[in-house]
């Protein structure tokens, strides 16, 4: 019976070669992009999960409570380590990382080439116990001994020495602790091949912590035995036994650290244990992370019902065109009747038929997924290759995903079909069915409304997108070249420097900052800001110090007061606040001019604070991302030898030139130092990674999404063009023009698209403003976009259904009336 089911339903396809192509075709779209959407989800529900043991591995962070604001850090103290291990037989193994600053420099002197990385940590030796560390090269047990010693990743390793052993090579080093500007040599103790792509900590260099121990000492500064301070600087691993009670460690815990912590009524710290395995979808620690390493689990969500939405509307286009097609099966069914088949063996058939239709789809998907593959990386961020499609858990999900397309979208044309009477049938091949126009009715108002709201919810992710892009930084991003100045440095070189590159009239401006002002980490520095007028109330504010040019650079808007004047060396005890730290204060504009303030860290001693007087305000500005409220933040132009970046105003044109002759005058006031440069932009395009891959990959399903639904509305008004010849022929020997013909078919979509505006408008207004509510900063959903996704549907309806009706409108009439 099977083999004669087979053997039918390949005539059929042989003899509907187009309506099979269709539907094929359509399928096969959908299947491809579930694929690669669960591809995608897959690999995100995988992070960090690679490692040995990863359900025993924790992040040992601190939860802060500063002035009623509440913030969690994947940071730990540094003396935090070392007490858990020593009251907590659970705790049997820990990891201490320390990035290295923003960015690092690399350099080989032999070959002067340098890289830059934000990807460099001081490491403990127990590191490699707690990770997964796969040594391409070199002794396991002694990588970190040294205290100059250095572990490059596989790829950095290629890029500095190609396919060469490198252990015992030297490469030079500059951070904010190298002394007066001064690489400091490393000698190369190993080479750790790559993570995977789906690990939150991607190192490319990792050097011992007994580095970063005797630079302390020579600073007089003891990180790794404070119990405080240094809680903004340590991510810290845990190990424990299966099963540990992990929230009892903590509660234990916090308990020696608040014996070990100074009262504070105004700041309250508290350990905080996170599974490794959650920090990809933490959003609280983006503050910890780089931004592209930490996800976000609503876009997984938005994903699957894309992938869902995806896989309807192809299923959509082949219930209806199985059932519009039914005319073309009535007879062999009444025969079949007629001839003893009961309805359950028909339903069996044309079940079958769609899952051999839904199968010989999945075959044509697979192909469409390899060849989309690069192109699916590039969109994605994701470094997929083939072995990633013959996992276990995408085969299941796909096989299953696409038997469940077979039966579910084979269903209603089987039980349709299946129901037809043998005598009206074989009495007359014309029928109708009013349930059946009514379901595949309702069924194309579903495509309209599902194809409606992918294309609006693309049109405002991309607006949003571009708002971000158009940030106050981000508009002179392109301009704006990032020099990384090493700390310690003398401030007589960067005046020197200064003074050499501005002897260019084309150069607008150079300036120096201590942080990157765009990175969220920025913002986990929080500073205890006073006013002697205002008491004793301590304030929780961002702060940013350069020098004199610094609101210049960053196009800083100046709506109060004034800002700093290079005459006036006095400017450089003096404070511009932003907005938002005027309205903390709660008073007006004029009466927070000329207040005086102090500011220091949490752990700097009283001696350590900073006083000056207020002198401006400016607009606020996102220097962070605009997934925050922006803090206040007050700036100052007081440079400071560990200030880590040199900015520099280029014109908008002549990068290049302006690049090589900024180099040359660095090597002549910074000899035997590397250059190691990047544009802002580049910041921000790594800051906004993961919305614009995301906004990139809902942009390229929509538009497949789009051409299914095509594919079905071609297949459709195929067969109303057809089932209607008869009526066309009349019509035009009664003088019917091409115009009148094309109203007579496209006046049903015209009515079904209506009626899908009506649900779909509603309902994506809806989605978009939950999207929206992510970004403290957003744009307003606009009319204009929804009119626009409608407008476009309309158009595509109209050129599809016209391409058929004009087929239709200008064959010979008698042939058509003949026919009938």
């Amino acid at each position: 019976m099977f083999r004669n089911y087979l053997t039918i339903a390949l005539r059929n396809f042989r003899r509907q070669k187009g309506f099979t192509i269709l539907n094929i075709t359509g399928l096969a779209i959908g299947l491809a992009s579930v694929t690669l959407i669960y591809l995608f989800i897959i690999d995100e529900q995988d992070f960090d999960r690679f490692h040995p043991d990863s359900d025993n591995l924790y992040i040992l962070g601190t939860h802060r409570k500063v002035n009623g604001q509440e913030r969690t850090s994947a940071y730990a103290a540094g003396a935090w380590l070392k007490a858990l291990k020593n009251r907590f037989p659970e705790v049997i193994g820990g990891a201490q990382v320390v990035s290295m600053g923003y960015p690092a420099s690399f350099w080989d002197r032999k070959t002067d080439k340098i890289l830059l990385s934000e990807n460099a940590f001081w490491v403990n030796p127990d590191f490699k116990d707690v990770f997964h560390f796969p040594l391409l090269h070199g002794d396991p047990k002694t990588v970190f001994e040294k205290p100059n010693g250095i572990v490059l990743s596989a790829t950095i390793s290629r890029q500095f020495f190609g396919d060469q052993n490198p252990v015992g090579k030297t490469l030079e080093t500059s951070h904010i602790y190298a002394t007066d500007n001064k690489y400091i040599p490393l000698t190369i103790t190993g080479v750790l091949d790559d993570y995977p792509a789906n690990s939150h900590i991607q190192p490319d260099y990792l050097i011992s912590t007994g580095m970063l121990r005797s630079m302390m000492t020579a600073n007089n500064t003891n990180w790794l035995e404070n119990w405080g301070a240094g809680a903004g600087w340590f991510l810290t691993y845990l190990h424990t036994t299966p099963n540990a009670d992990v929230e009892k460690i903590r509660r234990l815990f916090n308990q020696v650290v608040q014996a070990n912590l100074p009262k504070d009524p105004t700041r309250q710290i508290e350990p905080a244990i996170m599974p490794l395995s959650g920090v990809h979808f933490n959003q609280e620690l983006r503050s910890s992370y780089n931004n592209s390493r930490i996800g976000d689990k609503k876009y997984l969500y938005i994903f699957a019902s894309t992938a869902l939405l995806v896989i309807i509307i192809a299923s959509i286009n082949y219930m209806n065109l199985a059932t519009a097609r039914a005319v073309r099966r009535a007879k062999e069914i009444g025969l079949r009747k007629v001839l003893g088949s009961n309805r359950w063996q028909l339903v069996w058939q044309f079940l079958g038929e769609s899952l051999i239709t839904t199968f010989m789809a999945l075959l044509v998907a697979l192909i469409l997924v390899v060849v989309l593959l690069p192109l699916f990386n590039v969109i994605a961020g994701k470094d997929f290759t083939l072995a990633h499609l013959v996992q276990g858990k995408l085969i299941g999900v796909t096989v299953g995903t696409t038997l469940l397309v077979g039966l579910l979208s084979g269903s209603y044309p089987a039980l349709y079909l299946s129901g037809l009477l043998p005598i009206s049938v074989l009495k007359n091949n014309r029928f109708t069915s009013r349930s059946s126009d009514w379901l595949r009715k309702g069924l194309v108002v579903l495509q309209y409304t599902i194809t409606i709201l992918l294309i609006v919810s693309t049109g405002i992710m991309m607006k949003q997108m571009n708002f971000i892009h158009q940030s106050t930084l981000s508009r002179s991003g392109d301009q704006l070249l990032s020099i990384r100045w090493s700390g310690m440095a003398s401030l007589d070189k960067y005046q020197s420097l200064k003074q050499r590159i501005l002897e260019d009239p084309e150069i607008e401006v150079v300036t120096m900052a201590n942080h990157l002002p765009n990175q969220d980490y920025f913002g986990s520095l929080d500073h205890d800001v006073t006013f002697p007028q205002l008491g004793n109330q301590s304030y929780s504010w961002a702060a940013m110090h350069g020098d004199f040019d610094l609101p210049q650079a960053f196009n800083l808007e100046l709506i109060a007061g004034r800002t700093f004047r290079k005459d006036n060396p006095a400017d450089s005890s003096t404070y511009l606040l932003n907005e938002s730290a005027v309205k903390s204060l709660g008073l007006p504009l004029d009466k927070v001019l000329g207040m005086r303030l102090t500011i220091k860290l949490p752990y700097e001693q009283p001696n350590q604070k900073k006083e000056g007087t207020v002198i401006g305000i400016v607009r606020d500005f996102p220097f962070r991302s605009i997934h925050h409220t922006i803090s206040p933040l007050a700036i100052s132009a007081r440079p400071d030898p560990e200030d880590r970046i040199v900015y520099i105003k280029l014109p908008a044109s002549k990068f290049q030139e302006k690049i090589a002759e900024v180099e040359k005058k660095w090597k002549q006031v910074l000899p035997g130092v590397g250059f190691g440069h990047w544009f802002m932009s580049e910041e921000f395009g790594r800051m906004y990674e993961g919305e614009n891959r995301m906004s990139g990959l809902f942009k390229a399903f929509s538009l497949l999404s789009i051409l299914i639904a095509c594919l079905g509305l071609f297949g459709l008004s195929s067969y109303l063009a057809e089932r209607r010849t008869k009526e066309i022929g009349i019509r035009k020997v009664m003088g019917a023009s091409l115009l009148q013909i094309l109203r007579l078919l496209f006046t049903p979509f015209l009515n079904l698209l209506a009626v899908a505006c009506v649900v779909a408008l509603p309902l994506g207004w809806f989605m978009m403003y939950r999207w929206l509510e992510d970004f403290t900063y957003r744009v307003p959903i606009d009319a204009l976009i929804f009119l626009v996704g409608i407008l476009l549907v309309f158009i595509l309806t109209a050129i599809v259904v016209s391409y058929e009706t004009v087929r239709a409108a200008l064959t010979n009439p008698l042939n058509s009336i003949r026919q009938e």
